[in-house]
């Protein structure tokens, strides 16, 4: 099983089965991340994996500019070849929303009452129009190559802890970047009740899943994953938006293998 992140790696005979497109969950440099428990669970026809994205990667990277470049070019015919593609994104384009939050919650005292709806209605649609163009890119180039179209799976994350902690170099811990739920909290006066701003991030998550949810379709191999509920906020996650270790093997050994499992990629 081999994970690549250009196409100078790949290797005669190890051609990859599986394009997967999307944000820091496929990308994650600490102990595991999504790919590599999904590598080693998978048939062996399918444990090659082709990557094209990167840490800190928007859903709408992949419609505009380079990203968008890159995307079109691992569909073109001669590449049109993979089994699967994998899509994960949505929560970088969430942290740039602000959480979706109103200016001031310093008077809020329910989640839904500390989020601004419209802009949570506006932006939902916009990755609804994201994630639809994408699949409608994979479907149109398949269809031009006139291949088999590849199945689809989309990534839906989980209930991220706003517990203001970054990411970390693991041996010196110096923090890199964010926190990102916390700073967002904070600048916009929600109440530091820790209760409140965890329901904050469940209603968020949640609405996500419901928009993504709109696509899945297993009989057109359209497989949206439901993995919101799957971790513990206190145990299984190694900074705001990262699970551990742990974390990722109990995602892609509870709903990604129960649905790769139904479609055949797993025995």
């Amino acid at each position: 099983m081999t994970i690549y992140s250009s196409y100078d790696q790949i290797q005669p005979g190890a051609f990859p089965a599986i394009l997967a497109i999307g944000d820091s969950w496929f990308w994650y440099p600490k102990v595991s991340n999504l790919l590599s428990e999904i590598s080693a669970i998978v048939k062996p026809e399918y444990s090659n994996i082709y990557t094209l994205g990167a840490v800190g990667k928007r859903l709408s990277d992949y419609l505009h500019g380079r990203d968008a470049a890159n995307f079109a070019t691992a569909l073109r015919p001669a590449d049109a070849t993979y089994s699967a593609i994998m899509i994960s994104g949505g929560g970088n384009d969430a942290v740039d929303w602000g959480l979706c939050l109103k200016d001031h919650c310093e008077n809020e005292n329910t989640a839904a009452g500390c989020i601004d709806q419209g802009a949570l209605g506006s932006n939902m649609e916009d990755l609804s129009g994201y994630l639809l163009a994408m699949i409608s890119e994979v479907h149109a180039a398949y269809d031009k190559a006139r291949r088999t179209r590849a199945d689809i799976f989309v990534h839906c994350y989980d209930y991220a802890p706003p517990n203001g902690i970054g990411f970390e170099l693991p041996l010196f811990k110096v923090r890199l970047v964010g926190p990102w739920l916390k700073p967002a909290m904070d600048s916009r006066g929600v109440p530091g009740d820790y209760s409140l701003r965890k329901q904050i991030v469940r209603l968020l998550i949640d609405r996500l899943t419901e928009t993504f949810a709109e696509f899945d379709s297993p009989g057109d191999g359209v497989y949206v994953i439901r993995s919101a509920g799957t971790l513990d906020q206190d145990t299984d996650w190694d900074n705001e938006l990262h699970p551990n270790g742990r974390g990722f093997q109990k995602l892609v050994h509870g709903p990604w293998r129960e649905v790769l499992k139904s479609s055949g990629y797993v025995r």
